[in-house]
């Protein structure tokens, strides 16, 4: 699934600014989720090496009735309480939960307000948040989240159908915003953010952690591992080209990098190379961290429209 048309001519059909998202753009992978699930179907398995998943948690199992014992009933599921009141052995009977919870935990923090290219990373993260959101709801699974701006967050108790959807549609676009408007006021942080999930997430969920990474202490990949033995977790690793693969300043124009209102910050050929070795070691410090964790985040980069991404994360 390639685009041929210009970044201009994508915004434009996603009425988007790149800067702020709103909800219009989240909508869009409403009707893209169908041909997503094909594309998905038609990639091959990744390998052990390129996995994305922690250990696989089946949909978990929820009480549905309790009947008389029947031989050839597990012992173990027998329902002591009411075979003692009824003088009778009964036991107790459970079903696959028809819903599987799903939540998105999305760090819109200030390191996730910087774009050099097609989007900025926190508008990426949306896109990425609604698109695994829509994907689940297709999946009959209830969808939830919790979206921190850097100074606070929003949590969307997990629901089914478009309820739980719009309600995370809505706080993705209004913390999104929230923090585009303040991208230097971080109050809170990631580590406070899957500190909270790990209180929320009930064993069995899905769980989507969407963050650039970069402000991770070893505090939140402790945290990680506690939800990794309880739910099926992926991590998802935002990223700018430029982050990654800064372009050499000329001698006489040198890189210069604003947020179109305050000066800018001019970076010459050696500050450009000690920013580089300092980003390279940042992801060989995060890259440990995953690995001891045992889960492979997927890289989506901000750069490039997701649905020219979508096979390659979801392998």
């Amino acid at each position: 699934m390639t685009m041929q048309t210009s970044s201009t001519h994508w915004l434009d059909v996603m009425h988007s600014n790149g800067i702020r998202v709103t909800s219009a753009e989240l909508m869009y992978y409403r009707n893209k989720v169908a041909a997503f699930q094909r594309h998905q179907r038609l990639q091959p398995p990744k390998s052990q090496t390129g996995a994305i998943l922690s250990k696989h948690k089946d949909r978990g199992m929820e009480f549905d009735e309790v009947r008389h014992y029947q031989a050839g009933d597990d012992v173990r599921s027998i329902d002591w309480r009411v075979t003692a009141r009824t003088g009778t052995p009964h036991t107790k009977l459970y079903r696959e939960e028809r819903e599987r919870p799903v939540m998105v935990i999305v760090d819109l923090g200030p390191t996730l307000q910087f774009g050099t290219q097609l989007l900025v990373k926190s508008v990426q993260a949306c896109h990425l948040a609604a698109a695994l959101g829509w994907l689940a709801i297709s999946r009959n699974d209830r969808i939830g989240g919790l979206i921190s701006s850097g100074q606070d967050h929003r949590e969307v108790r997990p629901q089914g159908r478009q309820h739980g959807m719009m309600r995370l549609v809505q706080a993705l676009v209004e913390q999104q915003h929230r923090s585009n408007d303040s991208p230097t006021q971080a109050t809170q942080t990631l580590d406070d953010l899957i500190q909270r999930t790990q209180q929320v997430a009930r064993p069995g969920t899905i769980v989507h952690c969407i963050s650039d990474w970069l402000t991770a202490s070893n505090d939140t990949f402790d945290r990680l591992l506690a939800i990794r033995r309880h739910c099926q977790l992926h991590a998802y690793q935002l990223t700018d080209p430029f982050e990654l693969d800064m372009p050499l300043p000329a001698a006489s124009n040198p890189l210069a990098i604003t947020d179109g209102q305050q000066s800018p910050l001019v970076m010459d050929t050696q500050q450009r190379n000690a920013y580089l070795e300092a980003m390279q070691t940042k992801q060989a410090e995060l890259q440990q961290h995953f690995q001891q964790l045992g889960v492979r985040p997927q890289r989506v980069d901000a750069g490039q429209a997701l649905e020219q991404q979508w096979a390659e994360v979801m392998r």
